[in-house]
């Protein structure tokens, strides 16, 4: 009869050290969850300041792309090279230089900045990368339109020593 008393009590106390067990595990995990969704959020708005950096407040790149009429990759490289310092004012110190450089098919716009690492690039394009996707449409839209055959758009983001931290290439 003791024998009985003693299985039972161990069951007891296994079940009481489980329940503790995960109990524990589930308050960790909402803790862990916690934590995750409020680093999405600084994440998110840190992006959205840094997207807000690139691009007049006055409207979007959808927008600024619409403006694009018909042109050749070296139109398009000479005006992105004429309007580097504005590109580089409005980010605010986040890019260092930006140049542009065309073949007859090809656009390649290099982005330097000693500020943006690989996480932050790419949290910057889940926020807006559809938004980036846009104008690379938008600016091969415009090169078959000025008769360029099998159009490509490359941009490079580099760091300030020239090292590629990301390439998004596009074509149409």
């Amino acid at each position: 009869m003791n024998s009985r008393k003693r299985k039972t009590e161990k069951k007891r106390r296994g079940g009481k050290v489980f329940a503790i067990l995960l109990s524990l595990i589930i308050f960790l995990a909402l803790i862990v969850f916690g934590i995750v969704m409020i680093g999405r959020h600084v994440i998110s708005s840190l992006t959205d300041n840094i997207a807000a950096k690139f691009i007049p407040e006055s409207q979007n790149l959808t927008d600024a792309a619409d403006q694009i009429g018909s042109a050749t990759p070296s139109a398009i490289a000479s005006n992105l090279n004429e309007n580097s310092d504005t590109i580089k004012s409005q980010s605010q110190g986040l890019i260092n230089s930006a140049k542009a450089t065309s073949t007859d098919s090809k656009l390649t716009y290099t982005l330097e900045s000693s500020k943006l690492n690989k996480a932050t690039v790419g949290a910057l394009l889940l926020a807006s990368g559809d938004q980036v996707k846009d104008v690379a449409d938008k600016v091969l839209d415009s090169m078959k339109k000025a008769g360029v055959a099998q159009p490509k758009l490359q941009i490079d983001l580099t760091d300030d020593k020239g090292n590629i931290i990301k390439t998004l290439d596009y074509s149409a």
